[in-house]
């Protein structure tokens, strides 16, 4: 195995806690995906939105919000929708 290969198997063992269900994953993973470039996001930005929707609910203001989250108050106020 390649060394990506091997970090991707290590990675998904460490969630379903198999090393032969993390093979079998990875496995399928270049199998249906193998020779394609994709980009993976590095946050989960779906989580983040609710985080600041929930603050805000919570009485967090938008500015308090832009700051703690590194974006800009007219991101903070599209998240918000």
């Amino acid at each position: 195995m390649t060394g990506i290969i091997q970090e991707m198997r290590r990675v998904v063992a460490s969630v379903v806690g198999d090393d032969q269900k993390a093979s079998d994953v990875v496995y399928a993973l270049i199998t249906n995906f193998g020779g394609e470039r994709l980009t993976m996001p590095a946050n989960d930005y779906d989580k983040r939105n609710q985080e600041i929707k929930d603050l805000h609910d919570s009485g967090a203001t938008v500015e308090q919000l832009a700051r703690r989250y590194r974006l800009s108050p007219k991101t903070i106020y599209r998240i918000l929708g």
